[in-house]
Parts: structure tokens; sequence; C-alpha cells
């Protein structure tokens, strides 16, 4: 800090030892630290530790008796101390030093030390930190006649009357000259205007109120130079400033810096601080002879000024200052608020004719190319004359735009690789491209959806000239290089501005974000989608070719076999051992044909969606012991082992019996088919939470990592087999038809000779129903025993299985009871805050995606809303555990039954919180 004030002291000194200066740049002139004050204020600097004065202001003997020597004087000498609760000038600078504060206090005169005989025993002034200085600055209350003594305002005057009602003002100019009109009133000066700055502190008067004899600067702009960047500064400390007459001289304080060697008195908080001669000359030059400016600052950033002229001197009080300070923050507030509250109603516009937009193109097959359709809607929301949507593969291009080849290039020189950050553009000129076309534009947004992955969307605007009204036809020049002089005209001057388009907004930005996130994501997805399905469509209709080809040579030669044996045995029809053979033969290539058939049949249903399910609660350990038993020949034959161990016997799940044993079936014929004799096959089976979990191993060939990625694909057959037999269906069958029942199966293999092993998961039955059968063809269900008994009953089943979900559904409205389900506790929750009182019950299951049921219920009791945080909920889950009943009791359900639970346990328990009007 000392540093800094040195250096300040030597741009200073080297100032006044180079006098007269020529300041070459308005910005380098150090305003607060100007060393002089207005005539109607004293100031005393003093160090707070020994109350001695160091700087005061050369007229301080016009106001006191006391010869004041500064370096030797004590200020009690002049001055006590101002209240009881500061106590001493020490803890007055504390509590104003190390910040932009300054304090107001009434001081009172020492006895006989005041020298103006017409000023009360008391002053107002204020109190503020330089250099380590208490600075005093003070402003005697004059002895006011009656007539005087009618216009004073006092310190708690009631400024609600100073406040415009704005409610009902249409826009921002209307609240501005509304306050100019009532501050006018107020302070009592010719003419008020409303100043306001843009994002270049280029200002524009936006409200006015003036005599009709005074001139008008409404509507003009004023260039950034007229306020250069440490006046603004300024004004964001100290947010009044008053300049009495300038045709005042000013009056300078002692001793001065050169005399004393010390640094320069920093004012920046000071109300008595003379300006700038510059400023000085400025006003003047606008035929002004006295001023007052007031800071408009919002959010710690000065939004505007309340400037205020008059042709005569005109003297406003302190207190009145300070006052005028206050109303300042508040009037920020009316013209900010107001601004940001037409704002708000525009971009509210705006989005909703965009989310109107977005809704109806993505209802189109191919939402990107349906742009051109919704073409005048979209650039209208978004204020422009063309657009493009930029993707690896191809544009998208409506409205008026560059050509594609010219995108290209703008896009290759502003897009920068790698940022997400958007580029805002306003005045492109075909000399920016060595070549091209850019079809009138001048206007250019690029919102980067992706840098990485090459997609963006562009806007683009067409030139709209502008003029701009300027206060003076020099003000829109720069005046680098030249000499420091205040301008002398302020007549309006008319720039053309041309080649431009209108500027993009914040709210511009906004849209078209908005429209990026919106339908960008869901147009790609779903073009991406197409793509996949026409690359699908040309795999299948390939597959299609090989599998024409392989189907007749696979029902070819069981018809070989057949017609060859056949006509051996009519050669001889006597002789019986050829007979014999031959039928055999027949025999075994007939039933080759028909499996073939089969799994033709059974893929023809599955790829067209035909297959069906009848579903019912199945012991699946019984399943597998059914089916391994009619292996047992065949593995005998070969000396093959095979062992059997399915626990949790008693496991049933919901499913085709048929079907779960072809499954159990074709695992089981692999396994004899690759095991060598011998060998051994394990067949294990136990439950794992909501599932089923069952695996086939064996000791056989085993396969590869690349044979294991195509195992369950169709017609695939293992390079590595030389005797191919069938059409390589059945493991792609298999996993249809466990993914039908809302399985999953996968197969593990450490490389060649080292064994096999299938895994098939299947979810259990949420009910134990031994009777009930399910016709499903994907979710159609019939043939439930029907009964009233949870008749008014309204249930909420969160589950994430859907053959669960749909079947828990048609099992309880069976029952009378109405039912809504959802596949998660994400969507549960949604549901129930949506509509709280709609539901008595709430059936959850626990292990679910998104926010499993725990989280739900914990969320449910934890509720400020009374009807969901008292919501009944029973826990349905295959978390069967002791502790896993706790932990749910504990989280806030009531109740709680495991899978498979029987469903008469379940009526009786979803009896008991039937509502009252249902008994």
């Amino acid at each position: 800090m000392k540093a800094r004030f040195l250096d300040i002291w030597r741009k200073v000194m080297q100032t006044i030892d180079n006098t007269p200066t020529t300041l070459q740049n308005c910005e380098d002139e150090a305003i607060h630290l100007i060393e002089s004050v207005q005539s109607f204020g004293y100031v005393i600097a003093i160090n707070p530790s020994t109350k001695k004065i160091q700087v005061v202001s050369e007229n301080i003997n016009d106001m006191f008796n006391v010869d004041v020597v500064p370096g030797e004087t004590l200020i009690t000498e002049l001055i006590d101390i101002p209240s009881p609760e500061a106590r001493t000038f020490q803890t007055i600078h504390d509590a104003v030093k190390g910040g932009n504060v300054r304090h107001a206090y009434q001081w009172k005169f020492a006895e006989n030390a005041l020298h103006l005989k017409d000023w009360e025993k008391e002053g107002s002034g204020v109190a503020f930190d330089s250099n380590g200085l208490l600075v005093i600055e003070l402003e005697p209350t004059p002895q006011l006649s009656f007539e005087a003594a009618q216009q004073w305002v006092p310190m708690d005057v009631d400024i609600r009357a100073l406040l415009p009602d704005v409610d009902d003002r249409d826009s921002i100019g209307d609240v501005a000259d509304a306050i100019a009109q009532v501050f006018k009133q107020y302070i009592g000066f010719d003419s008020v205007m409303v100043y306001q700055f843009d994002k270049t502190y280029c200002g524009e008067v936006i409200g006015e109120a003036a005599n009709a004899d005074s001139r008008s600067f409404k509507g003009l702009k004023f260039p950034a130079s007229d306020i250069p960047s440490q006046a603004r500064e300024l004004y964001l400390k100290n947010r009044v400033r008053c300049v009495y007459d300038v045709e005042e001289q000013v009056i300078s304080l002692k001793p001065s810096v050169k005399e004393a060697e010390r640094p320069p008195l920093d004012l920046s908080m000071s109300m008595v601080r003379s300006v700038s001669p510059m400023h000085i000359a400025y006003l003047k030059n606008m035929g002004i002879r006295s001023s007052f400016s007031v800071s408009l600052v919002f959010e710690g950033k000065l939004w505007g000024l309340l400037a205020c002229h008059n042709s005569k001197p005109v003297y406003i009080d302190q207190k009145k200052r300070l006052v005028c300070e206050s109303l300042g923050h508040l009037y920020a507030w009316q013209l900010h608020t107001k601004a940001l509250h037409k704002k708000k109603e525009q971009f509210q516009i705006r989005q909703r004719k965009l989310n109107y937009i977005v809704h109806q193109l993505t209802s189109y097959t191919n939402p990107l190319e349906a742009i051109t359709q919704k073409e005048g809607d979209l650039l209208d929301v978004a204020d422009s004359c063309g657009m493009a949507v930029v993707t690896p593969t191809g544009n998208y291009l409506v409205g008026k735009t560059p050509t594609e080849k010219t995108l290209a290039r703008l896009l290759e020189k502003f897009a920068v690789n790698g940022s997400e950050q958007s580029i805002a553009i306003n005045r492109l000129t075909n000399e920016i491209l060595d070549s091209g076309d850019l079809n009138g534009i001048r206007g250019m947004y690029i919102s980067c959806v992706s840098s990485k992955l090459g997609y963006y969307t562009v806007w683009f605007r067409e030139q709209k000239d502008k003029t701009i009204r300027w206060a003076g036809r020099d003000a829109a020049r720069k005046d680098i290089g030249k000499s420091l002089t205040p301008r002398n005209s302020f007549d309006m001057y008319l720039q053309s501005v041309a080649d431009e388009s209108v500027e993009w907004t914040e709210d511009d930005q906004l849209i078209i974000e908005g429209f990026d996130h919106l339908f960008i994501p869901y147009a790609l997805s779903l073009k991406a989608s197409l793509d996949r399905q026409i690359s699908k469509l040309e795999e299948l209709d390939k597959a299609k070719d090989q599998f024409l080809a392989s189907i007749s040579h696979e029902l070819r030669s069981p018809l070989n076999s057949i017609v060859g044996w056949t006509d051996l045995a009519l050669m001889d029809v006597g002789n019986v051992d050829r007979m014999t053979d031959a039928l055999g033969v027949i025999k075994r290539a007939a039933s080759t044909q028909a499996a073939l058939i089969n799994d033709i049949l059974d893929l023809s249903r599955i790829i067209s969606g035909t297959m069906k399910l009848s579903t019912h609660s199945l012991n699946i350990a019984g399943a597998i012991s059914e089916v391994a038993k009619s292996f047992e020949a065949g593995f005998a034959s070969k000396n093959i082992q095979l062992s059997i161990n399915c626990e949790d016997e008693h496991t049933q799940i919901l499913g085709d019996n048929l079907r779960i044993k072809q499954v159990i079936n074709n695992l089981l014929s692999n396994a004899l088919k690759f095991t060598s004799k011998g060998g051994t096959v394990h067949v294990r089976g136990r439950r794992e939470h909501s599932n089923y979990l069952f695996r086939v191993k064996d000791n056989g060939k085993g396969m590869t990592r690349e044979q294991l990625s195509h195992v369950f694909e169709r017609f695939y057959q293992g390079k590595n087999e030389h005797n191919k037999h069938g059409l390589g269906l059945g493991l792609s069958i298999v996993k249809s038809l466990v993914e039908m029942h809302g399985g999953e199966i996968y197969a593990e293999s450490d490389g060649l000779n080292s064994g096999t092993t299938f895994f098939v998961s299947l979810p259990i039955a949420p009910l134990s129903l031994h009777d009930d059968i399910i016709e499903t063809k994907n979710s159609e269900i019939s043939d439930l025993t029907e009964s009233l008994r949870l008749s008014g009953l309204r249930i909420l089943v969160a589950e994430d299985e859907q053959d669960a979900r749909d079947f828990i559904k048609l099992f309880l409205e069976s029952n009378g009871a109405r039912v809504n389900v959802v596949k998660n506790g994400l969507l549960a929750w949604k549901e129930i805050n949506d509509m709280p009182e709609a539901f008595d019950i709430l059936l959850s299951d626990i292990g679910m995606p998104e926010m499993d049921g725990l989280g739900l219920v914990v969320k449910i009791r934890a509720s400020e809303i009374p009807e969901i945080a008292k919501l009944n909920a029973v826990a349905l889950t295959a978390y069967a555990y002791t502790s896993d009943r706790v932990k749910a009791l504990k989280a806030g359900f009531n109740n709680y039954v495991s899978k498979p639970v029987d469903g008469e346990e379940l009526l009786t328990i979803l009896e008991m919180y039937l509502p009252e009007t249902a008994h």
C-alpha cells in the first residue's frame, strides 16, 4: 500500500514540477487527488492517534477563531467528539479505514472556536480515511430565517413522496421521465436527465424533465470519453457529486504536496471535492453554471446517472445530498426492475413460441428435414433471416444463408476447435474471406452443440442500417494523439451506421441455446436411429440372401438321404435288413428336417413379433430337472457325467412352460454335442434377489473371444466346426425367448478346449398363482378370476419389470382396485407430487433404476405435504432376508411382502388399507 501511494506521489510531484502540463489522455488525470475543494466546504485531515491536524483547506481560518497550524494544532481545539458512541477520533477512524466508507456526523464546535457568528454551534460533516489520516469535512449549518426554515429538509425526511408510481408505466423511458420530474421538483434545478450507459459506457439520455427554456438532450447519445473510466470508478465509490458554481475559484489544501513532501489526500469519498478544470470547461461549453450528479448503481455496476443542470449557482446542503444518495439506490431499482420486467415479458413470449415450434418439429419422422416446414416461425422467434444445422454428415439450411462453401469457410475461420464457446458477430464483410458470397449476410451467431463431434447451429442476420443521434458533431470521433480539450459543440449530429446487423442480445443467445438443447439432440438421435435402421435393413437384406442359400442346402441334405434310401429300399423290397436301415435313416432325416422347419417358424414369429407366450407361474427347478432327465441316455452313451444341483427348489417364475423347456433343451443339447466322451456337464441353479440364475457348464471344446461375441447371432456357426449341422439359429432363438421372459443370457469361456458356460437369469414371479393361466402377446393378459375385494382402493405400483407390472396391474384390477403403474421410483415420486390425493397406497419394488424403493419412501415421509407424507406404502420385493425387511420398515414402509408372494396373502394385506368409504 505504501509503495502505491509513493508512486502516486511521484506522479503528482512530476505534474507540479512540469507545469504547465498537457494531458494526452483524459483517463490519465488523477481526479481523486486534485488537492482542492469547493468554497462551501472546510477540510481538516488529522492523525487520529495524536489528534494533530496535518492538512487543512486554505479557507479554514474563515470559519475558526483559532490559528490553525498544520502539524501543531490539535483537533480538540476546534471541535468536540460528535457523539457518545464515537468515543475518540481513533475509533471514528477505525470505523472508516480500509474501504470506500464515509460516515456522517453532527459535529459540535469547541467553546469560542467558531469565527462565523452566523453559524450554529453544530455543523454537518462527514469523515473518511485517506492514507491513514482521518479526513473531516465540515459544512456548518446556518442560522435560518423562518422563510428559509420552511425549505429545510432534515435527515429523516419521508422519501416516499419522492418515489414515483411506476407500476402503470409502459416502458423504462416512461419510468425515467417520472423519476426526472419528481427529482427536479425536489432539488429545484432547471433540468434533470436520466442517463443510461451501454456496455461500452457510451451514455444515452432516456428520461428528462426540463424547464421550457432549457435545452433538451433526450434521446441523444454521449461518447464514453465524456465520462472516462476513472470518473466512472469514482461514481461507483462516491454516489453524489455537487458542482456549486463553475465560475468560483477552488480552495487549495495546505501545506501543499511539494511543501510538506507528503502524499496527496485521496478525496474519493469527499463531498466537497473540486472537479477537474477540464470538466469545468466542459460544463461551461454546455452553458451550465451549477451541476449535481447522483449515481444509479445496480448489483455493483454503474447503470447510469441522474445529471442535473442549472443556469445559476445552486447550493444543495449536505443533508439533502445524502438523502439524494439514498434516492439514487431506489431509483436504480425502479429503473432496472422495469427494464427487467419488460425484458422478461418479451423473452417469455419468444420462449413459448419456441416450445410450440419444437413440439411441432418433433412430431415429424425426420425433424431436421421438417425445419423447412416451420422456417418462418423458427427464424422469426430467433430474429434471423436464415439458419443452418451443421453435422459431420451434412448440413440443413433454411432461409437466407451464405452458400454451403462459404458457410464451411466461416466455420473454419471463426469456430474454435475444441471450444464449446459460442461466437456472435454483427459486422461480417466480404473482405473477411478471400473469396465467397455472404449473400447479404452481416450478422452470424455460431452456437456450438458439440465442437468435438462437429455439430453446430449457425444463425444469420441481414444488414440493418441505423442512425445514432449524438450530442455534438465531434462526439463520435476519437481524439487519439491530440491534447485533451473539452469539446465545445453539443449540437445534434446524426451518424449513419451501415453494413451491420442488429446485435445479438443475451435473450437471443438463450433462445438459440434453448433450441439447441430442446431440439437438436432429439433430431440428431432420431436421424441416427433412422440411419441405423437403414443400415440394419441393408444387413438384413444380405442376411436374407445368406439365409436362403443356407436353408436350401440344409433342407436339401435330409431330402437327399430320404430319396436315396427310398430308392435303395425299393430296389430290393424283400431285403428286410436294408429296409430296416432305410426306414431308420428316413426317420432321422425327417426329424432333422422337422427341427429345421420348427427353427425357421420360430425365427419368423420372433422377427414378426407374433410369438405368443402362454405364461403362468411355474417351478423353474422342476423344469430344469425334467428336461435334464430326458438327456440322461444321451449323456450316458458318450460316458459324460451329468450333475444337477438346483437350490431354492420352490422358486417360481412367470413363464411359458414349453418355451422355458425349449431354452433348457437347447443348452443341454449343445453341451452334449460339444463335450467329448468322458467329459462332464454341470447344471446349477439358485435364486439371486428378484431373479433365478441357472448355468450349464461343460468341459468341451470351448470358444475363442471372437466366437463368444457372435455366438447368439442368427446363422452363426463356429469357424472351427468342420461338421456343421443346422442353420445356426438355436442360440439366437434361445436368446430371444429368454429376453421375451424379461431375462438375459450370456456365455463365458476361457478359450479353446477349456469348456463353455451359459448363464440364464429369469425374473421370479411377483405372485404365487398356481392355477391362473395368462395368454400373452406383448402385454395382452386374460383369464384371471375376478372379485371385488379391493373395490375403491387406489393403488400406485412401482415395478421395473414390464411383465411383472402388467401381471400385478391385471391381478389387482381383477380384484376391484384402481391401479396406476410406473417403472421406477422417480416416476412414482412425480405421480405422487402431481396428484397427492389420487392414491390410497403405494405398492413398490425395492430394486429399481433411477430411484429405488427405499429412496422413494424416504422422500415421501420427508414431504411437507401431509397427504404425501402419510401415504401408506407396502414393499413388494425379492430381497427376502430379515435385514432387508428391517431396512425397508425403517425407511418408512408400512408393510413388507417378499416375492413370490401368495396372491391371497397380498390381497389380505392390501385389504388392511381400504378407505373407510369402501367398507
